[in-house]
């Protein structure tokens, strides 16, 4: 894109002498004008051709982790291609942070849990990194409404939040195998 464009300018910047030259009666004059117009024409039809041909960049497929029980870490920006790749399957979405003490209780006393993770193996598990509080993690924090980590939130099957599952602060490894098999989240 970026020589389509240097093409273009190029054209133009030659064309202006080129039209000018031709105001000449010098035969010179006249051969460098016809040579400077030509010149311009090539140059614009090549960076025009370039420029209707560009292609977007492509971003690579998303590709689900298939490690049951895991949590996948994505970024904000891979949040949609990553709900379009599970679907059919319903999605449990943890927003984490290293420095929230209370998201490090989940990751070491109840996720690390074999009996949670095979509770969760049936759920797309995956997971939002806010360490790091960059402007695409906290609009996404704004447009999920939540004040603060860590926060849990569950998708169906058809990728549709239900907010009444939602769970924000801590529980306990059996208080949280409780719901799970309450809220029947394999089935969403």
């Amino acid at each position: 894109m970026k020589t389509a464009l240097t093409l273009i300018a190029l054209a133009l910047l030659a064309v202006l002498p080129g039209l000018w030259l031709l105001r000449s009666s010098a035969r010179h004059a006249l051969v460098s004008a016809c040579l400077l117009i030509l010149f311009a024409t090539g140059s614009a039809y090549i960076g025009i051709r370039l420029l209707l041909e560009a292609k977007p960049p492509t971003t690579p497929a998303f590709v689900l982790s298939n490690k049951p029980g895991l949590f996948q870490t994505i970024t904000p920006e891979q949040l949609p291609s990553a709900m379009a790749a599970s679907r059919g399957r319903p999605v449990l979405l943890e927003f984490y942070a290293d420095w929230c003490s209370s998201c490090i209780v989940w990751k070491e006393q109840v996720f690390s849990r074999s009996d949670v993770q095979a509770a969760l193996s049936p759920l797309v598990l995956l997971q939002i990194d806010a360490s790091t509080m960059s402007p695409d993690v906290q609009a996404l924090l704004d447009s999920h409404q939540l004040a603060g980590l860590p926060a849990l939130l569950v998708y169906d099957k058809q990728g549709q939040e239900h907010p009444q599952l939602r769970l924000l602060g801590e529980m306990s490894a059996p208080e949280f195998l409780a719901w799970i098999h309450d809220q029947q989240l394999s089935s969403l």
